[in-house]
């Protein structure tokens, strides 16, 4: 048995839990299902993250947004977690650029989060 994955697995069954408690699915089932997942992930292009905006091609988006765009977890977020909503929004700003992005939130936002961020 690959060790590294069943550690990845046992961490997606604990973060996962409140989604995975209402899914028809049997522990050897959700394995598949994350074991797809897993070796997925190892394969995902990074994306350098710059200030100016970058193109995409077709095979970069299909790594980094889902097929279906659902909202299954009960406090009204998108995706089934905050991983892949991290992914999308890296390819967002992939493909924006960073100064464009932080253009979309109001400096004083963050001013505050850079001043308790330097404190620790």
């Amino acid at each position: 048995m690959d060790l590294e994955f069943e550690k990845y697995f046992q961490q997606k069954l604990k973060e996962e839990q409140e989604v995975l408690k209402n899914l028809p699915y049997t522990k050897q089932q959700l394995q598949e299902i994350y074991r797809q997942t897993y070796e997925y992930e190892k394969t995902v292009p990074h994306l350098e993250l710059k200030m100016e905006s970058q193109l995409l091609d077709y095979e970069i988006v299909k790594y980094y947004v889902p097929q279906k765009w659902e909202m299954p977890r009960e406090e009204g977020k998108l995706l089934y977690s905050d991983k892949e909503l991290q992914r999308v929004l890296k390819l967002l700003v992939f493909n924006l650029g960073i100064k464009k992005s932080l253009d979309v939130i109001p400096r004083g936002m963050i001013e505050q989060y850079l001043k308790k961020n330097h404190e620790r």
